[in-house]
């Protein structure tokens, strides 16, 4: 069974925008794929436990959309977590997929959803909620792109308007942040408004090779300028996720599946 790291970033608001009271910590989960890091995803959850976090950002492919669809470590994971923390959560390709195609899958995703949503879930399907903690008032966006978005060998045009047909604008008081799978969009969506973007999809490039990074994107795109890490763009910025899991191409080489740490301050 293959092992996580954890890796934290420090974020810091800008100057216009005010900050938490006091230092908080939240958990970005992305690309388990069904994976269960022992019995139940018993250590996942013991590892986020030790982090307590305020908030758990979900940013989608929790599951597998197979010929036989794979949910019952992602139901079960969510069902823990939400017993002791809030859970945000925007869908991913594998999600939309199930969604999309419901003579393929049947009733799968409204099951899925609906599990999920019994147990707390705060599930973002193009909307948007509001939280604070710790005096800093947040909205959490979840953008769901259609399939189109996740073709493979191309690169489907995202502006800044087809944005605001999806989501509206941001123009709520308050720090923005976008759950949004797929991160090679960060561009449009800090034009959009995003202050934090939490995204995953790219699996960290599979392959990382040093100075260059990841090798390969899941729609087979090489050296993907997003694939994990730390970025920004005028005053957005953006999160990546490696991803805890792997589907399709199952290989990770130099790229340990991670548990991302936000640390606002």
């Amino acid at each position: 069974m293959p092992d996580f790291k954890v890796t934290r970033y420090r974020i810091r608001t800008a100057q216009e925008q005010p900050g938490p009271f006091s230092p908080f910590s939240a958990v970005l989960l992305a690309d388990l794929h069904n994976l269960s890091y022992g019995r139940n995803n018993n250590r996942l959850i013991q590892e986020i436990r030790n982090v307590n976090p305020e908030v758990i950002f979900v940013a989608g492919d929790m599951l597998i959309s197979s010929k036989e669809p794979q949910l019952d470590a992602a139901v079960s994971l969510m069902n823990e977590l939400t017993r002791q923390y809030p859970v945000y959560y925007v869908n991913g390709n594998h999600e939309s997929r199930l969604k999309e195609y419901p003579a393929r899958y049947g009733d799968q995703y409204e099951n899925y959803i609906s599990a999920i949503c019994s147990f707390g879930v705060h599930f973002l399907e193009n909307t948007v909620e509001h939280l604070v903690i710790r005096k800093m008032q947040i909205n959490v966006w979840g953008l769901e792109l259609p399939l189109i978005y996740y073709r493979r060998f191309q690169k489907e045009e995202l502006t800044v308007s087809q944005m605001e047909a999806f989501l509206g604008k941001p123009d709520k008081p308050g720090y923005q942040i976008l759950l949004a799978h797929h991160p090679s969009y960060f561009d449009t969506y800090s034009a959009w408004g995003a202050d934090l973007t939490l995204s995953g999809h790219l699996h960290g490039g599979m392959v990382r090779l040093p100075l260059l990074g990841g090798v390969v994107s899941p729609q087979f795109t090489l050296f993907p300028k997003y694939d994990k890490g730390l970025y920004t763009q005028g005053s957005g910025k953006m999160v990546v996720s490696a991803g805890l899991g792997s589907h399709s191409i199952p290989i990770r080489v130099n790229n340990p599946p991670e548990l991302v740490v936000l640390d606002f301050c």
